[in-house]
């Protein structure tokens, strides 16, 4: 086992790294064939040790986890990829944020779950990190910190080996500085059978501008420039449409933080009783959340997304590409906390494909936020590249 020794505190700028390998971090690779990658510190490796942002017995993180190595790091590992530590989450991968730093603005937050993974890859020390979503944890921090996050259709990726905290919901993620890695990360990670064969298809035909029912949250000049990118963007589809706000989506949001809490409440809230000292108020207050909604409430909000799962492609059609805000503003202070999943709720129940593109910046700050492409579920592939063809018309293409 590489110790966390290998990597001092001088070279963690950011406080993105658990622990880490600056050796291996030092390969830099266009390929996933000796590429170093960062792993959340939710998702078991077998040369690192796995804490889940807490100071929690190794024993009750093992029961956890479940295994000593991920699937997906597995895979990844086969593919060539170089594990080079473990980048920081927010405790249990919810709330309780770590002392990561936004490497854009530092006295800013990265944005949590994920948000080592989104620092590390935005610091430089590696291009590409696993990360994990249950609201918004890998396309917010990446929006933030001005990357690539993808968060495939639900059920895509294998989740052994990763902590679970609401098996409805929960969906690997990954953050990255250009879309050509996360295209070769998505064909190795969705090779094991899972939601269904992926299959190249021609370019969806029209574009779609959805605003949701909290465009009015978004600062003014957010709402301009998206609706400007809308309007260049279209030129590369056949068709352009905007969508007014769909009710039956939006409550969607709802759904998910109840499932998001009760879920959570009914597989970890023994943490909260039997290692009370050890997890935080932040925790344990979502926890009781989620025990509010024991029994009936839950079951309908696990129904209500089941159902909405369906009739997924009657919300967004298969020969459409959604364009839609991904957070709520460019990156919050550090003393706000980790920022707001507001738009990334109902996509995250939906469970359809979601990438968060660096395109937009904000004039006064130069900070970016986003936004990002939806497509329906199953449709990972075509939205991976739809979004590079709409990169290269905007003059974005891939770094060298």
């Amino acid at each position: 086992m590489i110790s966390s020794s290998s990597l001092t505190v001088s070279d963690d700028r950011f406080g993105a790294w658990v622990c880490g390998d600056r050796q291996v971090m030092a390969a830099r690779q266009d390929t996933l064939n000796g590429l170093p990658i960062g792993v959340k510190d939710v998702i078991a490796t077998r040369d690192y040790p796995t804490r889940c942002g807490t100071e929690l017995p190794q024993a009750v993180i093992q029961a956890l986890l479940g295994k000593d190595e991920a699937d997906c790091v597995s895979d990844l590992r086969q593919a060539g990829a170089l594990v080079a530590g473990k980048t920081v989450t927010a405790e249990l991968a919810t709330y309780q944020p770590g002392n990561t730093v936004n490497p854009l603005s530092i006295a800013r937050s990265p944005g949590g779950s994920s948000s080592g993974s989104a620092a590390a890859v935005a610091a430089g020390d590696v291009r590409l990190a696993l990360a994990t979503q249950t609201a918004g944890s890998t396309i917010r921090p990446a929006s933030y910190c001005g990357l690539y996050g993808f968060k495939p259709s639900y059920g895509r990726y294998a989740l052994a080996g990763v902590l679970a905290t609401s098996p409805t919901l929960d969906t690997l993620g990954l953050i990255a500085d250009e879309l050509g890695l996360i295209q070769a990360a998505h064909r190795v990670l969705s090779a094991r059978p899972s939601l269904s064969e992926e299959t190249a298809a021609p370019l969806p035909r029209r574009l779609v501008l959805y605003r949701t029912s909290n465009w009015e949250v978004l600062p003014a000049e957010h709402q301009e420039q998206i609706e400007k990118l809308a309007q260049r963007l279209a030129c590369g589809f056949a068709e352009y449409r905007e969508q007014e706000t769909l009710p039956d989506l939006e409550a969607l949001a709802a759904h998910q933080r109840t499932v998001h809490a009760g879920e959570l409440a009914s597989v970890l809230g023994w943490l909260a009783t039997q290692h009370g000292e050890l997890v935080s108020d932040t925790f344990k207050a979502f926890v009781t959340e989620g025990q509010c909604y024991a029994g009936s409430v839950l079951d309908a909000a696990i129904r209500a997304i089941e159902v909405a799962r369906d009739h997924a492609n009657e919300y967004v059609r298969p020969d459409e590409v959604w364009l839609t805000p991904s957070v709520t503003s460019v990156a919050p202070p550090i003393e706000a906390g980790t920022g707001d999943p507001l738009f990334c709720r109902q996509w995250t129940a939906l469970g359809v494909p979601c990438l968060s593109v660096p395109l937009l910046y904000e004039s006064g700050t130069g900070l970016p936020y986003g936004p990002q492409l939806i497509m329906s579920r199953g449709e990972d592939i075509r939205l991976l590249e739809v979004a590079r063809a709409m990169m290269e018309l905007m003059g974005e293409g891939e770094k060298g």
